[in-house]
């Protein structure tokens, strides 16, 4: 128990092997127990939040950019030729439709930041920090000089921090100094200050808070160019679509030039300029689509809201949003991930070599462990052994060992080492990690560490051990080597301990919905090859599998093993790594990576699409472009179902107007030059302008998600949007030329030769109906009857936008007043239109071999399961039952926030005197003020500040050219390390 446990935590206090030279600071006890809630309330008066300057955009200034860029610019420019002829009512409607385009964009803006900016609060960084004598997780904005705080591997740094007990950290100060190596903090060379937005690679130290916000070396550095880091950012379809909008206007303009040169020269129509320039302005505004950006912004925004609201996936960047629904790949990792992190010993398999017994072995390994870390499923698991093998009596046991050096855990080295002095015994050195690493650490390759050893007869038990490891992992057991050394005498090996880590519940049935959804799953794990298999089989994945040192020959065989196998085990992070690029790069592959740990991020760095699971570290997080915030794979199916919806929603409303533009320009074209019949100018601007506004509640439609990962081929879209629009073009011509040979069935008096008002009337009325009903050809996967139906937004705007302008062509002489019994006649030509329109849709998918297919929808659990977001798993002890583990908060954050409140009382004479309802009503005593404070804060935080840790932010910001993006960090500038970050607030 922890009680039990209390001695033995004072008397190993943790020290530094590795730089004896180097001589710490005295840190006298006031500093030490950290601040009292009013200390760190004048402090905050004094220093103020940890965190930049705040970069604001004001209301005025979002609105004027959305009268920036190509379109507006188009829109503008017919408003000026309006204006100039003297068409007041072509002025007032174009002027209309730039100004609800405008404030359209403006208010959608505005809604997609709050929607995003709600996430902010869940992923902001904390940190344990020692306040009023009791550890808490605080967010790192409410650091001030002097908070005691407590360090870990793949934490970032979120203040300049002074080293003061514990590990000698491995810390990766590129973000600052851009070096490829780790520094080692504390040291000569480097000191005991470890800088804000570096990230702690390896150990755990104590520490105190010197400087904050605009204080630290990174934040005087870059407080003066934050306002200059507002940017924009595109995904490589967006760029695509604008760039293809933007070819489309050019060839209109030469249209509208053609037309002016034609007409005037030709046609002798420069005596009346008036009338030629609005038929010019016609064909600009037909050609302009206005919407198509704010659309497409929309629907990205509210999407990444839905995913992070309903599916705990929060996306880190808009243009991530394409990743996701491209992925084709996920290379996942095992513990924590696949499996539940929630290790147990089976006390009756535990294996001990010659005269050494389980007794023996559960000492030693749980000297080599520490009883505090019980965010470390390793150490949790060993201590929790020992204290069920020695009982009460353990605590007495462990107070005999005085520790004098540690050297904490690495991936690359596979194993941890203590050393201790006993009174009786001498200088004890024991050493835990992967079996065959710690038998000969050269085993695999030698590293660099400091401590190197072969153990007595390691010849004769290489084999039986490597023979004892297989059998574990054959079962699906982890295994933990122990050896010791006593004195100068050689190593010997103690025993093996076997740790099982279950499969998740959701695993199975995630992978294979995964697989449903044409995404290949590798499991990539540092585990033993055999584990890898197993758990691999118990969760229905593939066994073909390999070691990781497979991957480590740049050869085109290591190429297609990487791109065939399922996975590889026993892998460093590099391997990780090169396993990403590989696929990536060789293959061209979208490639999606999970991960949790400071090992995983350059293989999230390195994915497309890099996913931090739920309770990542810090650096992880920072490395990913999609954040989980529920455990296991169960996330990742959603956000990809999801992700496929949202980009179904972006290419029919870009096929639907990309179809739209084309007919209407080259019908307008087509009518000049054949029979000198421009349409009223008047009508095509109100055209134009419904199919922006009935377009809308595309970003809301109902749609599915395909059963393969979407291609983002823009060329091919815009081949489907010319047969569309083309064939539009015939329906258009055949109505225009042949309604006046229909006089049996209209009533109207209709002549295209004669291009009077009541022909132009039906005409348009014929165009705006079938451009309007061409969105639910483009919507639907397949043919219009068998895909799901439209959402009501979008069917109602749709519909009020026909009904509207037939009431205007039937009500009005301005408009035609065309019979109702012709307009009803269109109405019927255009629905059939429509079932041809489908016909050549599902013809052109099968030509390209577009996948008509849709994934049915399944239901999976995406929020935390089981009262937890790690599981509850259980121990297998030597009785053979299943022993449960009492419910406990287990998370990273509140294990690490625990060990900080234990270290504060080992080393506060006045703490240590205290009892625990003393420290608690010390803890709770706070004014009424310092509580209105902690709500002014909270609140505050609902407003997205920024925190200086680079803790993953989900908010909007503002461009000069008016787009919106997801909010970077300050230290992970676009949620990437060592790039300075921004934010701005509207």
């Amino acid at each position: 128990s922890r009680s039990s446990l209390e001695y033995y935590r004072a008397s190993v206090v943790m020290s530094s092997p590795l730089h004896k030279k180097y001589t710490p600071a005295e840190f006298d006890e006031s500093e030490r127990i950290g601040l009292t809630s009013d200390q760190a309330e004048e402090l905050y008066k004094q220093w103020g939040y940890n965190e930049l300057p705040e970069v604001t955009v004001s209301l005025w200034w979002v609105l004027f950019v959305q009268f920036t860029g190509t379109m507006p610019y188009m829109l503008e420019l017919a408003a000026i030729i309006a204006i100039a002829v003297q068409d007041y009512t072509d002025f007032a409607i174009i002027l209309a439709m730039l100004l609800a385009n405008g404030f359209l964009g403006f208010h959608e803006q505005l809604k997609a930041a709050e929607s995003l900016a709600e996430l902010t609060n869940k992923m902001e960084q904390k940190i344990p920090v020692l306040r009023d004598g009791k550890a808490e997780q605080l967010l790192t904005r409410l650091l001030v000089p002097g908070d005691v705080v407590l360090l870990m591997g793949g934490v970032q740094v979120p203040a300049d921090i002074e080293w003061m007990e514990g590990d000698v950290l491995s810390v990766d100060t590129a973000a600052l100094t851009g070096e490829p190596l780790p520094r080692k903090y504390p040291s000569d060379e480097h000191g005991a200050v470890i800088l804000c937005a570096c990230t702690v690679r390896a150990g755990e130290a104590y520490g105190i808070v010197r400087k904050t916000g605009i204080n630290t070396e990174i934040g005087s550095a870059n407080a003066d160019i934050m306002k200059d880091k507002t940017q924009q950012k595109m995904s490589v379809f967006e760029t695509r679509v604008l760039l293809a909008v933007k070819i489309i206007i050019c060839l209109s303009l030469a249209d509208v030039l053609l037309i002016f040169l034609i007409q005037g020269f030709v046609r002798n129509e420069f005596n009346d300029i008036k009338e030629l320039l609005l038929t010019c302005l016609s064909i600009i505004i037909a050609a302009i689509p206005v919407a198509l950006p704010l659309v497409m912004q929309v629907t990205m925004a509210l999407g990444a809201g839905k995913m992070a609201r309903d599916f705990d996936s929060v996306v880190t960047s808009l243009p991530a949003l394409q990743d996701i629904s491209s992925m084709t790949i996920l290379c996942s990792d095992k513990t924590g991930t696949l499996t539940t992190a929630r290790i147990t010993i089976h006390a009756e398999s535990v294996w001990c070599c010659g005269n050494f017994t389980k007794q023996d072995v559960a000492l030693y390994g749980v000297l080599a462990s520490n009883p505090d870390k019980k965010e470390d499923p390793i150490d949790r698991s060993v201590t929790g052994h020992f204290e069920r093998v020695f009982g009460p009596s353990g605590a007495n046991i462990l107070k005999e060992y005085t520790k004098t050096r540690s050297v904490g855990f690495n991936p690359i080295f596979k194993r941890v080492v203590y050393e201790y002095t006993h009174p009786k015994i001498g200088r004890i050195t024991i050493a835990k990690g992967l079996p065959t690493k710690v038998l000969d650490t050269a085993d695999g390759g030698k590293d660099d560490a400091a401590d190197q050893w072969v153990v007595k007869d390691a010849n004769k038990l290489k084999a039986v051990v490597e023979k004892t490891d297989y059998d574990f992992s054959k079962a699906g057991y982890k295994t933990l080597g122990v050896v010791v050394k006593i004195n100068d005498e050689p190593w010997n090996y103690c025993g093996i301990l076997p740790m099982l880590d279950p499969p998740r519940h959701d695993t199975s049935l995630t992978v294979k919905n995964l697989v449903n959804a044409g995404i290949e799953v590798k499991m990539i794990t540092g585990d033993h090859l055999n584990i890898a298999k197993e758990t691999a089989r118990l969760i229905g994945m593939g066994v073909n599998i390999h070691p990781g040192e497979a991957t480590r020959e740049g050869t085109q065989d290591r190429n297609e093993l990487i791109k065939h196998a399922n996975g590889f085990a026993q892998v460093l992070p590099k391997d990780k790594r090169e396993v990403v690029l590989v696929l990536r790069n060789v293959f061209n592959q979208v490639v999606g990576m999970t991960g949790d740990g400071v090992n995983d991020a350059p293989a999230l760095s390195a994915a497309q699409c890099g996913i931090a699971v739920d309770d990542a570290t810090d650096a992880a997080k920072n490395a990913a472009a999609i954040i989980l915030t529920s455990p296991g794979l169960s996330a990742i199916y959603s956000a990809v179902v999801e992700s496929r919806r949202i980009f179904k929603k972006l290419k029919s409303y870009v096929t639907y107007r990309f179809a739209a533009t084309i007919q209407i320009v080259i019908v307008l074209t087509l009518l000049i030059f054949i029979s000198n019949c421009p349409i009223n100018s008047l009508f095509i601007i109100i055209l134009a302008l419904f199919n922006d506004l009935t377009m809308l509640p595309i970003a809301y439609d109902n749609q599915t998600a395909s059963t393969i990962p979407e291609n983002p081929d823009v060329v091919r879209m815009l081949t489907v949007s010319l047969g569309l629009g083309s064939l539009e073009t015939v329906f258009s011509l055949i109505f225009a030329y042949g309604v006046e040979h229909c006089g049996s069935l209209f009533k109207g008096n209709y002549a295209i030769g004669t291009c009077n008002t009541q022909t132009q009337a039906i005409i348009w009325v014929q165009m705006f109906i079938a451009a309007e009903l061409l969105i639910f050809t483009t919507r639907a996967s397949s043919y219009i009857w068998c895909s799901q139906l439209p959402s009501p937004a979008l069917i109602i705007s749709v519909f009020i936008g026909c009904i509207v302008v037939s009431a205007m062509a039937a009500g009005s002489t301005q408009f035609g007043e065309l019979h109702i019994s012709d307009i009803v006649l269109v109405w019927v030509y255009d629905i059939a239109g429509l079932f041809f329109l489908d016909l050549l849709k599902v013809a052109m998918f099968n030509f390209f071999e577009e996948n008509l297919e849709v994934l049915a929808d399944v239901e999976i659990s995406s929020k935390r399961d089981h009262g937890h977001g790690h599981g509850h798993g259980h121990d297998v002890e030597s009785a053979g039952s299943a022993h449960v583990e009492p419910e406990e908060d287990l998370t990273r954050a509140s294990l690490s926030a625990n060990r900080l409140t234990d270290w504060a009382i080992q080393h506060s004479e006045r703490l240590s005197s205290m009892d625990a309802n003393q420290r608690l009503s010390m803890a709770t005593g706070r004014s009424a003020a310092q509580r209105s404070q902690n709500m002014r804060n909270t609140e505050a935080n609902k407003h997205a500040r920024e925190s200086m840790s680079g803790s993953v932010h989900v908010v909007r910001t503002i461009s000069a050219a008016g787009g919106g993006e997801l909010r970077p960090s300050f230290i992970g500038g676009s949620i990437r390390p060592n790039v300075p970050g921004n934010r701005s607030k509207f």
